[in-house]
């Protein structure tokens, strides 16, 4: 299932950032580089909140939170290799039945 992927993709990103929260400068860096400067002023908005009010959004077992992690800027906060792992650990759901 996808989301729960998304969900679990976020949830290693958020855990990274509890632990070196320098990581967010990555957030800010990551949003600067989008196209859509709706999207930008959305998220520049959402990263002056309080971490800890930011990462229960994202986390937010809510069609809210699903909508969130659709576009977080969390790009980079994962090593390639562990992204990898959590994308092998839910590849059985994209096989066809």
């Amino acid at each position: 299932m996808i989301d729960a992927r998304l969900l679990r993709l976020v949830e290693a990103s958020v855990q990274k950032i509890d632990a070196d929260p320098a990581l967010m400068q990555r957030l800010t860096g990551n949003i600067s580089r989008w196209s859509n400067p709706l999207l930008q002023t959305q998220w520049q908005r959402r990263l002056q909140q309080p971490w800890q009010e930011l990462r229960a959004q994202l986390l937010a077992n809510t069609d809210e939170g699903a909508a969130l992690r659709q576009d977080a800027p969390l790009g980079g906060i994962l090593p390639p290799v562990e992204r990898a792992r959590i994308m092998r650990e839910f590849s059985h759901d994209a096989r066809p039945a």
